[in-house]
């Protein structure tokens, strides 16, 4: 038995943004606090807040209130029950940020789940036809119905359902039978209620929002038969074990001496020290830069890219006129290495700006991905460069060709294309991207719609040119993508299998330390050019909350490590100094690690991926 606090935060003001420069948006915290939250416990004292102490369970926008960037909703009041057949049920207030919603006004929200990790809204109960909090649900089997309470300005109100259509039996509530839990010790918090879970429940919980950190090792043992001579070489990595259930296999620095003194031509048991290797990368990741620029001389960069192609690794990213792109013989040389300038010919007074250049290798070939910006909102389109030699070479790469649809028309009229990304699954070629309408013409956020993800066949011989129409399959309904902007971009794909994660990044564009990281899924064989085709998770897997001082961590792209083959994940993070100053968008390198629950976890720091006690290991060779 375990036990579940649901809880929201205090969500007020604004997010504080220490810059020395004008902000051109603001940031409500109750758009990302006022969600549900949960902590979990096994004494029902002393609780462990989930998710890094960040929402579980945001309610959807509307885009039928007749404003087309949307109208963002958040949770109040949020309380657990159970429902009539075992699983779950959530009431809770539905608002308009920290305002009255028109259109819930004295109801009660209501969703359900199967497990406390996804959710689906089940509409509204009308309670009252004024503002109503702290509405409460128990199911009585007895009586066959829901018993409910709810406040007013009146006083304390009860009444039952069958279906949550209508109220019946309604009164006031002379002697209420709940009371909120309290908050126990976790900050900021607004508790809900408490209710109890069975093992596996809170098991299942906790696997996917729960930290994952190194437990222990797996033992090690080996056979050989008599006159078997093993190779060194050959030897195995260690499986370390995770806090999910989760492992992974490690590389060991095994100790030649002893494995030397091994006589393989007898029988016996024999001891091999070893000390498990662990890739630490630094944050930030150092960087050349191209002399003069101020952005390299601070080591700064949003949205990094490293590719791979022909032997060298190639770091991209967002930056000006020429596009500036970085070689090394390895990922760690890509951030340190040669500085490599491709120019895009242009008015020398249009002050291009290139934004989230991607480098992909389609046929062979290497294409840069790129969105080319001058003075004009309206100006960001999305453009393709190809390379016909030597891509360190910068008179081998085309000028840039705008990508159109297959009538020759631009991607957006009236607004703006971004953040391009290329996959390939099972033979079709895609690409995917961030478009937005911006209907005034200059790229102001309190009047640009929603930026929107997007999908598209290409023609692999010219990824420029779409040969299907491009499907909205995503929008920001969540306030964690609407924290500040109304933005889903930056989509790049990791597959694992026949699981097709896109990394996408949500929420204020202005405010640097509020970027949040989201993940799409889908399967192999889904009709990826549909909405349907993929699964939005509807809470965030890398916030700012995420790891100890990287604020707004996003917009990455995953590469393979060559010597491990693990998967690395590729972003820029925020980091403040110590009077809490931003210092800037600035790259950085993690791996990812594959959790029980069949996600990438993105969080897994230095300290929790290997525990220092299970450093030092040793395997058995038994010769027999």
């Amino acid at each position: 038995m375990a036990y579940i606090l649901s809880y929201t935060k205090t969500g007020i003001g604004t997010y504080a943004y220490n810059v020395p420069y004008e902000v051109p948006e603001t940031a409500y915290n109750c758009d990302w606090e006022h969600s549900m939250h949960l902590a979990i416990s096994d004494d029902g004292i002393n609780y462990t807040a989930l998710r890094n102490n960040t929402g579980i369970l945001f309610p959807k926008c509307s885009f039928a209130e007749g404003n087309p960037m949307g109208v963002t909703k958040t949770l109040q009041d949020p309380w657990i029950f159970r429902m009539a057949d075992g699983t779950f049920g959530v009431a809770a207030v539905r608002r308009n940020q920290n305002a009255p919603d028109p259109f819930s006004v004295g109801c009660m929200m209501l969703f359900t789940s199967k497990n406390l990790v996804r959710y689906e809204e089940n509409g509204f109960l009308k309670l009252s036809d004024g503002e109503i909090k702290n509405p409460r649900c128990r199911w009585e089997a007895e009586r066959n119905v829901y018993y409910v309470e709810w406040e007013t300005k009146e006083g304390v109100f009860c009444g039952c359902t069958k279906d949550f259509k209508k109220i019946c039996e309604e009164k006031e509530c002379e002697n209420p039978l709940f009371e909120n839990a309290c908050d126990y010790g976790i900050e900021n918090a607004v508790p809900g209620n408490v209710i109890e879970v069975s093992d596996a429940e809170a098991d299942y919980i906790r696997k996917h929002f729960d930290v994952i950190y190194n437990i222990g090792v797996m033992p090690m043992e080996v056979e050989a038969n008599v006159g078997e001579i093993l190779c060194f070489d050959s030897l195995p990595k260690a499986t370390m074990c995770y806090s999910d259930g989760s492992t992974h296999k490690k590389m060991v620095e095994w100790d030649k001496a002893a494995f030397a003194a091994i006589d393989f031509m007898k029988p016996g048991e024999y001891k091999v020290p070893g000390e498990v290797q662990q890739k630490v990368w630094p944050f930030p990741m150092p960087l050349s830069c191209k002399s003069g620029t101020s952005v390299g001389e601070q080591g700064g960069m949003s949205d990094p890219c490293v590719t791979y192609y022909a032997g060298k690794y190639y770091l991209t990213s967002s930056g000006g006129n020429p596009i500036v792109m970085r070689v090394g013989n390895t990922i760690e040389e890509a951030f340190a290495g040669k500085v490599i300038e491709i120019p895009i010919q242009c008015d020398p007074e249009d002050h291009l700006g290139t934004w989230a250049a991607e480098l992909h290798i389609i046929k062979d070939v290497p294409y840069l991905f790129v969105a080319l910006c001058s003075q004009t909102g309206q100006s960001v389109r999305a453009h393709v460069l190809r390379c016909n030699g030597n891509p360190q070479n910068p008179h081998d790469w085309e000028q840039p060709r705008l990508c159109i649809k297959p009538n020759g028309n631009v991607l957006t009229e009236g607004g703006i294309s971004l953040d391009m990304t290329y996959f390939c699954v099972e033979g079709i070629h895609y690409v995917m991207w961030s478009d937005r309408k911006v209907p005034t013409g200059n790229l102001d956020f309190r009047t640009a719609e929603p930026a929107d993800i997007y999908i598209a066949t290409v023609d692999p011989d010219a990824p420029w040119q779409c040969t299907s129409e491009p499907q909205c399959i995503l929008r920001p309904v969540y306030g964690w993508d609407r924290y500040g902007t109304n933005v889903d971009e930056g989509p790049y794909l990791l597959r694992r299998g026949d699981d097709l994660f896109i990394t996408i990044s949500g929420s204020s564009t202005g405010i640097a330390d509020l970027y949040n990281l989201g993940f799409l899924h889908a399967k192999v064989g889904n009709n990826l050019l549909t909405a349907a085709g993929w699964d939005w998770i509807p809470y965030p897997f890398l916030t700012k909350e995420s790891v100890e001082n990287q604020y707004g961590p996003g917009h990455n792209n995953f590469i393979k490590d060559p010597q491990t083959g693990d998967d690395l994940m590729v972003y820029h993070a925020v980091p403040h100094d110590a009077d809490g100053k931003v210092l800037g968008r600035k790259p950085g390198i993690r791996r990812v690690h594959w959790a029980a629950s069949g996600y990438p976890y993105l969080e897994m720091t230095k300290e929790r991926d290997l525990n220092p006690k299970y450093k030092n290991v040793t395997m058995k060779i038994t010769v027999k």
